[in-house]
């Protein structure tokens, strides 16, 4: 979603139709906060808006001004994020000779229906093209008839036309909300694989919101970090608050915490926050911590070193990360994959938060007191998910496996459990995901991860269903 002046800034057509209702724009921008408002907005720091107030004035209240602005037309909120038009939230559709019509009846009294559709034909001069029609489902086809004639909706519609009417895309809201409610249904089955499966469906439907931040500290494949900008593609529901200090204070952190540069930096760790709108008050904030890059030798040895009780500055800004959520009493969430899943165990440690971690490596006994902090609990408050057959945890532990793949070797076995005595296990609860694909080093990236985790989402969705 983008928030624009529409009177000011050049729109292409074809976006009109993705105008999302006042109320709701109004819905989800109050639960944002500043930075990532800012960032929604399309030409920051570059016009005075009607309203007479600069939004993006140092000491203005954003909210407030982004709210009275789209109430009163104009801001507009433009969900164009794919491209798919839905008659849940849309203001506006494009008949078939090309013109702008009203859809929505819910608008407030001085709504400028009539200057936006003005504004649109000057948008269709401008850009020299009319957009196709918008493609409105069957069962909504009568009621942009009566738009277009300015009459109301039928109240009754008909109970055939809802029976038959295409379903739309549900938003991540709405799916959310569906397996809150699913899972409730599970819990209260009289049948236990119902109950069972209900169970672990709610820890990976948290576990797996987790999991996509913990593959998102990576960046994009290729392309090197700025720590002084947010992360791109941040999971839908989620906003990067790294530094946005105002929020980083309440949780007991500064921006400076995070990394140990701005660009390009060794050691980073990013702060996002859970949209109210999507998930209710079901998620927390999370500090997560970046892995191991495999090119990059800083972090094979801060990865080394911290097992074998070693300095290690990248444990020792965990830790500190750790005691600082700790003393200011955060209410938040901890996260990592990798390397990340130990400096993750090491903030949570040092914390007491509940933790996430991926594939994780070990942490020393000693590293969490080492750099001053005071260790918070037994470790029972982390949940450590790992594929069945990754790299990491196969070196770190020994298992009957070993002996199998060593073809009962006890030679090689023994050199084996050598190396995995030399280094610490993961700790926390440990939690084994079956179904990853490839090789041991395939098994252990996010994606293979977030793929297993999904796959027993799916199959628990179908036991419930089956018995409720």
């Amino acid at each position: 979603m983008s928030l624009t002046y529409i009177f000011e800034e050049k729109v292409a057509p074809w976006r009109f139709p993705f105008i999302v209702r006042p109320h709701l724009a109004v819905q989800r921008i109050r639960t944002m906060p500043p930075s990532s408002l800012s960032s929604m907005l399309s030409r920051p720091n570059s016009h005075q808006p009607q309203s007479g107030a600069n939004p993006y004035q140092a000491g203005r209240d954003i909210h407030t001004v982004a709210t009275v602005d789209i109430e009163r037309g104009t801001m507009v909120a433009i969900d164009d994020s794919f491209g798919l038009w839905s008659p849940a939230v849309a203001v506006f559709f494009i008949d078939n000779e090309g013109c702008l019509q009203l859809y929505s009846a819910t608008l407030p009294d001085n709504y400028p229906v009539s200057s936006i559709v003005r504004r649109y034909e000057e948008m269709v001069s401008t850009f020299g093209n009319r957009p196709a029609p918008t493609d409105i489902p069957l069962s909504q086809l009568s009621r942009a008839d009566t738009a277009m004639r300015g009459e109301e909706p039928s109240a009754g519609g008909g109970r055939s036309s809802r029976i038959n009417e295409p379903v739309r895309p549900l938003t991540k809201a709405e799916r959310w909300q569906e397996r809150k409610n699913l899972i409730s249904k599970g819990r209260r089955s009289v049948y236990p694989d119902a109950q069972t499966a209900a169970n672990r469906l709610a820890e990976n439907n948290i576990a797996v919101e987790k999991a996509k931040l913990a593959q998102n500290v990576y960046g994009r494949a290729g392309q090197p970090i700025n720590a002084l900008e947010t992360m791109p593609d941040v999971p839908e529901g989620w906003f990067d608050i790294s530094n946005d200090e105002q929020a980083l204070s309440a949780i007991g952190l500064k921006s400076s915490m995070l990394s140990d540069g701005p660009v390009d930096p060794d050691f980073i760790a990013r702060v996002y926050a859970p949209d109210d709108y999507v998930f209710g008050s079901d998620m927390k904030p999370t500090v997560v911590f970046r892995g191991t890059r495999p090119e990059k030798m800083a972090d094979w040895g801060n990865n080394g070193a911290q097992g074998m009780g070693l300095n290690s500055n990248y444990y020792k800004n965990a830790v500190q990360i750790g005691k600082s959520l700790a003393q200011a009493g955060s209410n938040v969430d901890i996260a990592g994959h990798s390397l990340g899943g130990g400096l993750a165990s090491a903030a949570g440690v040092a914390s007491g938060k509940s933790t996430w971690t991926f594939n994780a490596a070990g942490l020393n006994g000693g590293t969490v007191e080492k750099y001053g902090g005071q260790i918070i609990g037994d470790g029972s408050a982390i949940t450590a998910y790992r594929v069945n057959g990754e790299v990491l945890t196969k070196l770190q532990e020994v298992s009957i496996t070993d002996l199998t793949d060593a073809n009962f070797d006890m030679s090689l076995f023994a050199a084996k459990v050598g190396v995995s005595n030399m280094l610490p296990d993961a700790i926390g609860k440990t939690v084994g995901l079956a179904g990853g694909n490839g090789s041991i080093m395939d098994k252990h990236g996010m994606t293979q991860v977030i793929n297993c985790i999904e796959a027993q989402k799916d199959e628990d969705i179908g036991i419930i269903k089956s018995r409720v």
